[in-house]
């Protein structure tokens, strides 16, 4: 009776191990195919938004230009009166 309560007491743990091992795998494949189909997805998401973030960093930097370049030659018009 000890032996038969031995063997089953292994198999139930076991078959709980193998139970363990096949989650982790099936939620490491789940985790790898979920990373795999929302690389595509958050890629563009990203580049938009450096993309965006350097296009408001340009305009801002060529409109600061043009207004430098006005006011100097509002400058340059005042003095030359003088």
């Amino acid at each position: 009776m000890n032996k038969l309560a031995s063997i089953i007491i292994a198999a139930v743990f076991a078959i709980a191990l193998l139970g363990g091992m096949a989650a982790m795998i099936g939620g490491g494949l789940l985790g790898a195919i979920v990373f795999i189909i929302g690389i595509p997805v958050a890629f563009p998401m990203s580049t938009s938004i450096v993309v965006l973030f350097f296009a408001v960093i340009i305009i801002r930097t060529v409109i600061e230009k043009r207004r430098e370049r006005r006011e100097m030659r509002a400058f340059l018009k005042d003095n030359a009166d003088d």
